[in-house]
């Protein structure tokens, strides 16, 4: 048994014992804790009875629990704690201990955005109903129906919204809604909770695509949870969702539903299809199946290549596998989040939804890209039809319905403003400090993944950037024309009314079956 060998950066940090430490030591220490949950985004692990190389040599049992003291004092001194220890036997007599430790934030705790993606029917509804609800399917979509937001969702089965749901971890990793008289009360959920996860529930069905992919762009993702069933198997519709998620750098894991109703030849099968599709060029992934406690951190720490995605296999009705799928996501970690130099940036939030609350007036929703954005302070919002930006005051913010004063990168909050109707905003709009320009043409780099025939000068596609959803032309393409797997310059002009875009951003681009990828590489005026 070996680990990988300790990196200086990141959020993994190997001690092979503790003991003896005078002051100056331990603050030595909980200077280091602080830096290495700073790169976890509020959360660390500690590998302890393991050298710097990796070599696993192991503690006794008594050094070991001495070690793990020290390490809770350390953690106590800058507001931390340990949430998680699992303690295994390396040699005879010998121990190590893979140790999570969390910060602790005043308001609001650590959070990891996951988008919930997967065909439609596959039991997205149903495993978010069953993680929130802490209760099993009994086959008829019930858990489907708790969380579903309209009513034609629950007569159909399909999910037509984006459906944002929060699930909240104790210090001991026991899930907080299913304590409270609501399950699905956001802000109870996080006001008693130390790590929250924000399931963002996709639409499964073709013709919900614009939806599925305003949630993976609109929103900070930090990992895709691709929900297979065990009935359909890997779905054209799973299978361009993997692609998708793949191509656009996604860390990805996958559930397969539904094991209660197929053997264990089937469940297999399904494996293997997904093994295939992760092997193509482009995607260049490996499956990890996860069978037992002792795979969740391996498969967490494999995740951080880039190149594994863990999968996992559970059954909403009998409850197989949720218990692991639970602990999985209790120690997810964080993607990297630098506050301390995306803090200092311009701000930048795109606008998904507009609310005219009563008694309160204009309200947006949006993602936080980078910079603060805090409470009674001025910002500009825009572009209008003709590229304006109009100055509006923050009144207050809120996450998950808590209000806070302040709000940092990777956040989805509402924003009561002042001095603008809500008639006069759309999604896509942008929150700005300074420095805004609004576009109606750009180049970009293009790489087309599907098309039945081919594209030329003059074609027009629905442009997917954050919550940017709009038509624009392929004026000029360096090849001249562009078929499926085919890369090109492209110059690119919106139909309708100029955006506010960034030199770098990704974006997708579809019409029909056509599905395509972008980077922008230079804004004309």
């Amino acid at each position: 048994m070996k680990y990988p060998k300790e990196s200086e950066d990141g959020k993994i940090e190997y001690k092979l014992i503790l003991n003896d430490i005078d002051e100056d030591r331990l603050q030595e220490l909980a200077s280091q804790m602080k830096y290495r949950l700073e790169e976890g985004g509020g959360e660390a692990f500690y590998i302890i009875g393991v050298g710097d190389n990796g070599e696993v040599l192991g503690l006794s049992e008594n050094e070991l629990n001495k070690s793990l003291e020290i390490l809770s004092k350390i953690a106590s001194i800058i507001n931390a704690k340990i949430v998680h220890i699992r303690k295994v036997q390396a040699k005879k007599g010998k121990y190590i201990a893979e140790v999570l430790v969390r910060i602790h934030k005043e308001l609001i705790p650590v959070q990891v955005n996951i988008a919930v993606m997967g065909h439609v029917n596959a039991g997205k509804s149903t495993l978010t109903g069953a993680l929130i609800f802490g209760k099993l399917d009994d086959g008829n979509g019930t858990l489907r129906a708790l969380v579903a937001n309209h009513l034609h969702e629950v007569i159909s089965g399909r999910t037509s919204s984006i459906t944002l749901r929060v699930l909240g971890f104790k210090d001991n990793n026991e899930v907080v809604n299913w304590n409270l008289k609501d399950p699905l009360d956001e802000a109870e959920v996080t006001l008693n909770s130390s790590k929250i996860i924000r399931l963002i529930d996709l639409g499964g069905h073709e013709r919900y695509l614009r939806t599925t992919l305003k949630g993976l762009l609109g929103y900070e993702v930090n990992y895709v949870m691709l929900v297979v069933g065990a009935d359909d198997g890997l779905s054209a519709m799973g299978k361009e969702h993997l692609a998708i998620a793949s191509i656009l750098r996604f860390p990805i894991f996958i559930v397969i539903t539904k094991t209660d109703k197929y053997n264990k030849e089937r469940i297999s099968q399904i494996v293997n299809d997904i093994k295939n599709i992760l092997r193509i060029p482009g995607i260049n992934r490996l499956v990890m199946e996860v069978e037992s406690e002792e795979d969740i951190l391996n498969a967490i720490l494999a995740m951080r290549t880039g190149r594994v995605v863990p999968v996992f296999k559970v059954s909403n009705v009998t409850g197989e596998g949720l218990g692991l799928l639970l602990k999985f996501l209790s120690m997810l970690p964080p993607t990297k989040q630098v506050e301390n130099i995306q803090a200092s940036k311009s701000p930048l939030v795109y606008i998904d939804e507009i609310y005219n609350v009563t008694g309160v007036g204009t309200v947006v929703l949006g993602s936080v890209i980078r910079g603060s954005i805090s409470s009674n302070d001025t910002y500009y919002i825009g572009p209008t039809k003709f590229g304006e930006f109009k100055q509006v005051k923050v009144k207050t913010i809120q996450i998950n319905r808590v209000f806070v004063d302040k709000v940092n990168p990777g956040s989805i909050a509402t924003f009561a403003i002042q001095g603008v109707e809500k008639d006069g905003l759309r999604k896509g709009m942008v929150l700005v400090k300074n420095d805004f320009n609004a576009y109606r043409r750009f180049k970009a780099k293009v790489i087309v993944l599907h098309h039945p025939t081919t594209i030329r000068e003059g074609y027009v596609a629905t442009l997917h950037l954050y919550t940017i959803r709009q038509a624009v032309r392929f004026e000029k393409i360096a090849k001249g024309y562009l078929r499926s797997g085919d890369t090109s310059e492209v110059l690119l002009s919106f139909l309708y009314r100029p955006e506010y875009i960034e030199k770098g951003q990704i974006f997708v681009f579809r019409e029909g079956r056509t599905r395509g990828l972008g980077v922008i590489t230079e804004l004309i005026d």
